[in-house]
């Protein structure tokens, strides 16, 4: 059995054993259900709080029911880009990258050197400062009409 690491206002789960199947978003420290594929992924309330360099809120999903990824602002949700295939944001001031799921859904890790590798680096947007972050806001299209 492990022990619960301590989470600031809550005194009985400090003390409490857990599974160690058991997993602590590493934005908040609350505790998930264990997916062996994302060992170390925000909770989706964490990822709500997914902003750019500037501060701007973003937003996720999937393209279409078969998946995809899509990002936008939430802020202005006519526009969005569906051409890359992560993005490396902030989470609570801590860089992280999110992007597709296997099977479908969003899902945002913190950032390290093995997570990007994973992916086509040619394709990942990193909306962090500068110039980089206005050429990611060029990519911005408008949504396509729903049928």
């Amino acid at each position: 059995m492990a022990r619960v690491p301590e989470i600031p206002g809550d005194q009985s789960a400090a003390s409490a054993d857990v599974d160690e199947t058991d997993h602590f978003c590493p934005g908040c420290g609350v505790r998930r259900k264990l997916f062996a594929r994302y060992p170390w992924y925000f909770c989706t309330d964490c990822l709500a709080l997914a902003e750019d360099g500037e501060g701007r809120r973003l937003s996720f999903s999937n393209a279409e029911i078969f998946g995809g990824f899509v990002w936008r602002y939430a802020d202005d949700p006519q526009l969005m880009d569906d051409g890359s295939v992560a993005v490396i944001c902030l989470i609570r001031n801590r860089e992280a990258i999110v992007h597709e799921a296997r099977f479908g859904g969003i899902v945002a890790e913190p950032l390290n050197s093995f997570s990007v590798h994973l992916l086509r680096e040619e394709k990942i947007l990193r909306l962090l400062r500068g110039e980089v972050l206005a050429g990611a806001r060029k990519r911005l299209k408008p949504c396509a009409p729903k049928l």
